[in-house]
């Protein structure tokens, strides 16, 4: 019989903690899985720990030269033949019980489409974190907004015959936030969401990591918004997205006069009560809510 779970597991030229990640998948209790390694451009070194594990689950897919994170997603997705989707990092660590409690979820939970799960975050092999995402298919959607914190794709596991229906992939327009450009277009395509309230991922955050790249960040993350945006307050124009787009950077650079029309327009927002793809429209307010406090505080600083 075919297997139940396919697990993505994209390589790159990094060999620190490999071992520990691949091992952690095939120590999993449940073990109905294929192991989809995708071999992205690799250097002899890294290539051979991999080489080195015989196990029947295991399948490589090898791209002659480093063809970027989503190119390999994309390639995992388009050979996985199972049910669900399961995605996996090269340098965190899966709990025993990540792919059991994950799969028994999904299994009776036939209206979820992604679930997620929160995890501990790892900081340069020192401090642990534990990280708490929202659980539900509306503060998830509410927080799609941020590009941040709604749902963390390391931990997630997926339908695969929703990708198939909609045709979706991953856009390496997006080297940071594919994930989230991701499941963007999966909420615009009816997809519910939810987050299992427990730990089932060492997540680990070092000098390595791509999101510490922060060059270009307000640009990407724009890009997402702006077609978040529109979903959520289909009222707003053209400038009016634009203005509160400007809103929502890191660093937010306006004119007095602009902070001004950008208040107003968050206040439109802020009136907007219809729920227009399940999110809840309380977080949502809140969020806004900050985005206008932090423009006031900003602008009072300069004072």
């Amino acid at each position: 019989m075919a297997p139940r779970i396919s697990v993505l597991f994209p390589v790159g030229n990094r060999e620190i903690y490999l071992r520990e990640a691949l091992e952690s998948v095939l120590a999993q209790s449940f073990t109905d899985f294929e192991f989809l390694i995708i071999k992205d451009g690799l250097e002899p070194n890294v290539e051979s720990i991999i080489d080195s594990y015989r196990d029947k689950r295991i399948r490589t897919i090898r791209l002659p030269i480093n063809l970027g994170l989503s190119t390999a997603l994309n390639a995992g997705l388009r050979v996985a033949e199972t049910p669900y989707i399961v995605l996996m990092d090269s340098d965190d660590v899966a709990m025993p019980e990540r792919f059991a409690r994950q799969y028994d979820y999904m299994e009776r939970n036939p209206g979820v489409t992604v679930c997620g799960s929160n995890f501990i975050k790892i900081v340069n092999d020192g401090p642990r974190h534990p990280c708490r995402y929202p659980e539900t298919d509306a503060l998830i959607k509410a927080r799609m907004i941020l590009v941040d914190s709604a749902i963390h794709n390391p931990t997630v596991i997926y339908r695969t015959e929703f990708v198939r229906k909609y045709r979706l992939q991953y856009d390496a327009n997006f080297p940071r936030n594919q994930d989230y450009r991701f499941f963007v277009e999966m909420m615009r395509n009816g997809a519910s969401f939810y987050c299992m309230q427990e730990e089932l991922l060492l997540y680990r955050r070092h000098n390595a990591n791509i999101t510490n790249d922060l060059d270009g960040i307000d640009e990407e993350k724009g890009r997402i918004r702006e077609i978040i945006l529109p979903l959520y307050f289909p009222d707003l124009t053209g400038e009016e997205v634009r203005l509160l787009l400007k809103s929502q950077c890191q660093q937010v650079t306006m004119t007095v006069l602009e902070a001004g029309h950008c208040l107003a327009v968050i206040n439109k927002a802020l009136r907007e009560n219809r729920t227009m793809r399940g999110e809840d429209r309380a977080h949502l307010r809140v969020i806004l809510q900050g985005y206008a406090d932090a423009l006031i505080q900003a602008f009072n600083r300069q004072k």
